[in-house]
């Protein structure tokens, strides 16, 4: 019988546990923080005044009002009152003066001095320059102050990042050793061993 030689045989296998490194920055987010007042005008429109006093040129023309008629018959009646009372007591002494004198008629005499005096009254025109009106104007303005508002705005940054580091590592080990194992067998190769 023949002898033959079996050999088996496994070869050996190397594990590797690696890690990467890693490298993290956890950056701090700025922080804004403000305050906001809106501008406002405050402000509105002034209407425009316009004053025009045509008193002095409607005077002129003789257009008067109820004071400067009650005030001008007021004067012009205290005066014929005065006129007519001097006048009066003159012709009253007059006549008691020359009532008596033969051949003089006082009455138609006083009569006649009146006439002559109506007759030699002398009318006089007198031209004027006529005023012109008053106008005063008072021109629009804007009252009120313009609020321009306001707008404080502030950014808050860290100072510092925070970086954290990890260091990688490789391991590398024997997970399984190699082996050879050799026999012999009678009469055939023991291929299922």
């Amino acid at each position: 019988m023949m002898l033959y030689l079996n050999t088996r045989h496994t070869l050996p296998r190397v594990g590797i546990d690696m890690a990467a490194s890693t490298l993290s920055s956890r950056i701090q987010r700025p922080t804004a923080k403000g305050t906001y007042h809106a501008p406002r005008s405050n402000t509105g429109i002034g209407r425009i005044t316009l004053d025009i006093n045509s008193y002095p040129s409607r005077h002129s023309y003789g257009a008067r009002t109820m004071g400067d008629f009650t005030g001008e018959n007021g004067r012009q009646g205290i005066s014929d009152v005065q006129s007519a009372t001097s006048s009066h007591t003159q012709n009253a002494w007059a006549m008691i003066e020359n009532a008596a004198r033969k051949g003089h008629n006082e009455i138609a005499s006083q009569a006649k001095s009146r006439l002559s005096g109506e007759i030699s009254r002398q009318r006089y025109l007198e031209a004027q320059a006529i005023p012109d009106p008053e106008i005063h104007i008072e021109p629009a303005h804007e009252p009120g102050d313009i609020d321009p508002g306001s707008w404080d705005y502030q950014i808050q940054v860290a100072g510092k990042a925070d970086v954290t580091f990890n260091e990688g590592h490789i391991d590398i080990f024997l997970e399984e050793q190699g082996s050879i194992h050799s026999w012999v067998s009678e009469g055939h190769y023991d291929i299922y061993a």
